[in-house]
């Protein structure tokens, strides 16, 4: 056990919390936390994630993370980008090197792929070109139509009719003409309904209400949609984890610059909770919706519920009426 581990373990005896109770706070698994106090780094799924996780438990119990990282600097392990950097060759040996045959056999590859796509783009060529064919030959055929249908009004014929006929006609249209007026009158009620239904579908746009903040951790409520979907994305690097209402683990996510946001389903969970790690470069959206999150937290919980949908039936059968 190292002396690191030591701080924090007691650190948290004096809170009077059980591994149990850190892992629920921090969403960490009990196994990297015991891995922690151990100092057995080696469990961890990389550099990056220890770091991460001993920041995590140093502020759930109350130590600053940025004082212990000063103080236990030779236990704390480097980040990956920190050993890339020292990895790096210098400017004049990559200028030494000489090119790798390896990059001239990528080359011939690329000549190769160009290649083996050429026949297929031919083809798509070819098949463009004959739709383009068959779209000109149906132009023509239309603009042949239109100028018959012009020679055939230029020239009218004069019809005699007997009077008879035309009293039947005239009675024919009489009636032709109300059915006409029910039909217009039943097509405009038919679209005044549709508007209304337009209008009362786009009234229900999605609405998210921000409760009151207590200490990290505050309350949204969701309304006017049946599911949830939510986007996370950050400019630098940000622990989440996304749980159920009962405790259990959706999915937690590490976004950095190699991988700055995240799509999770959060399926018929009416009830979620996500935690941030760092909340100043994170973003938090609901149905492409913006979570406002506060301004002055480093690591926050944040409580999302989905409000059923209330019963209109009621009002259906009043606006019917």
């Amino acid at each position: 056990m190292t002396e690191l581990g030591d701080k924090l373990k007691q650190a948290r005896r004096e809170k009077g919390l059980s591994l149990d109770d850190l892992q629920q706070i921090t969403k960490i698994q009990k196994r990297y936390l015991v891995a922690i106090e151990e100092g057995n780094y080696a469990v961890m799924p990389g550099k990056f994630y220890a770091r991460a996780f001993i920041k995590q438990y140093a502020e759930a119990v109350g130590l600053d993370s940025a004082t212990l990282f000063d103080e236990f600097e030779s236990e704390v392990p480097d980040t990956p980008q920190q050993e890339v950097v020292n990895n790096e060759p210098t400017r004049v040996q990559s200028k030494r090197n000489p090119m790798p045959a390896q990059s001239v056999g990528n080359q011939t590859n690329s000549r190769n792929r160009f290649f083996d796509i050429l026949p297929k783009i031919l083809i798509a060529l070819f098949i463009v070109f004959i739709l383009f064919i068959i779209w000109f030959f149906l132009l023509n055929k239309q603009d042949n139509s239109t100028e018959k249908v012009k020679t055939d009004t230029s020239n009218p014929t004069v019809k005699v009719e007997d009077s008879t006929k035309d009293k039947d006609t005239s009675k024919d249209t009489t009636s032709k003409d109300t059915t006409k007026k029910d039909t217009t009158s039943d097509d405009k009620k038919s679209t005044e309904e549709a508007n209304k239904d337009k209008k009362e579908d786009t009234s229900k746009e999605l609405e998210i209400t921000k409760g009151e903040t207590s200490g990290n951790a505050t309350t949204y409520t969701v309304k006017n949609t049946d599911k949830m979907a939510l986007s996370l994305s950050a400019t630098g690097d940000s622990w989440i984890g996304v749980s159920d209402a009962s405790g259990a683990t959706i999915q937690n996510v590490t976004l950095s610059a190699q991988n700055p946001s995240a799509e999770i389903d959060l399926g018929t969970n009416k009830t979620v909770s996500v935690v941030i790690g760092n909340s100043p470069v994170t973003t938090v959206k609901i149905n492409d919706k913006q979570l406002e999150l506060a301004p002055t937290l480093v690591k926050q919980v944040l409580t999302i519920k989905l409000e059923e949908a209330s019963d209109t039936s009621s009002d259906s059968s009043s606006s019917a009426e």
